[in-house]
């Protein structure tokens, strides 16, 4: 990164009170920023930090002046800030490898799109099919008629079960597993006897799913994360659910079967949401919540500038 302050300021459409040619090279907390970085006021507890900050330029609400501090005034700072972050910092997109690593074994009838990286000791079962630009990791097993879609990254020891569909631009962490058989169990004769799990998971573009998180094959049909949703560690997700587009997920939440959890939906860490729950759209869902009732639609805006919506 290495922009003046008047580039940052024309990227989020602030104003410049100060110095519009101090170059910035890159970005951090205002505690902790130093020379040449760019920091942001994201609320007034912020304020007494400006004083003692090291950072060449800052990002404020639109009325806030800081004597001697080259200032960005914007309607909201955290998401200009997010914005610079997007489109100017190098985040390390590169992946230490490229090419197909000798260790992976590669079924029969995969596909593999321009650009595809496989790190060591990969197995991808016959019929997969991998987009331009997937990067696998090490030890992850691609079950047989996966598909997964471009440039999405499989960090190590995920397992993405048979028939399994993944969207572009996902990110997988390392240890997630979809499709395994969900949670069906009857009752015969006194003992439990396994419901047959014949479905699948579908995964919606521009997905993120934290570290050991599972979401469950369907009994039937098909257990669905909507586009742009984002979900913690350690968060299971079971046999039928659907989620919907841009939902955040916590950690150690639980999903039942078959509830239905709308667009734009918080859902606060260990959370529990019961089988057969619907959650409204835009609906907020507290830490720890038990959820045995159905919930009501919450209050969401559908027209936040496509920017504000943290991609991949």
């Amino acid at each position: 990164m290495d922009k003046s302050v008047a580039e940052i300021a024309e990227l989020v459409g602030g104003a410049i009170v100060g110095d519009a040619a101090i170059r910035i090279t890159g970005v951090n907390g205002i505690r902790q920023a130093g020379s040449g970085d760019l920091s942001f006021v994201g609320s007034p507890r912020y304020l007494p930090y400006v004083e003692t900050t090291a950072a060449s330029a800052l990002l404020v609400s639109e009325g806030v002046t800081c004597q001697d501090k080259t200032v960005i005034c914007v309607k909201d700072p955290y998401k200009a800030f997010i914005r610079v972050i997007q489109q100017c910092v190098d985040r390390g997109a590169a992946h230490p490898f490229e090419g197909i690593h000798d260790s992976t074994v590669i079924g029969r009838d995969v596909t593999l799109g321009e650009g595809v990286a496989i790190d060591a000791h990969a197995r991808i079962a016959d019929e997969a099919r991998l987009g331009d630009g997937v990067v696998v990791y090490a030890g992850v097993y691609i079950g047989r008629g996966v598909s997964v879609g471009a440039e999405t990254v499989i960090y190590p020891n995920v397992v993405l079960r048979e028939g399994v569909t993944v969207g572009a631009r996902c990110i997988l962490h390392a240890g997630v597993v979809l499709g395994s058989d969900g949670f069906g169990f009857a009752p015969v004769d006194g003992a439990w006897f396994k419901v047959p799990q014949v479905g699948t998971v579908v995964i919606g573009d521009d997905v993120e799913i934290g570290a050991n998180s599972a979401v469950d094959r369907a009994t039937f049909g098909s257990t669905v994360v909507g586009r742009g949703t984002k979900i913690d560690n350690l968060v299971q997700v079971g046999h039928n659910v659907e989620i919907g587009d841009d939902c955040v997920v916590s950690g150690m939440t639980g999903i039942a079967g078959s509830a239905t959890v709308g667009h734009h939906v918080t859902i606060g860490a260990q959370a529990g949401i019961g089988d057969h729950i619907e959650v409204g759209d835009g609906a907020t869902i507290a830490g720890r919540a038990g959820v045995a009732t159905s919930v009501k639609p919450g209050p969401w805006c559908p027209d936040i500038p496509p920017w504000t919506t943290i991609r991949n």
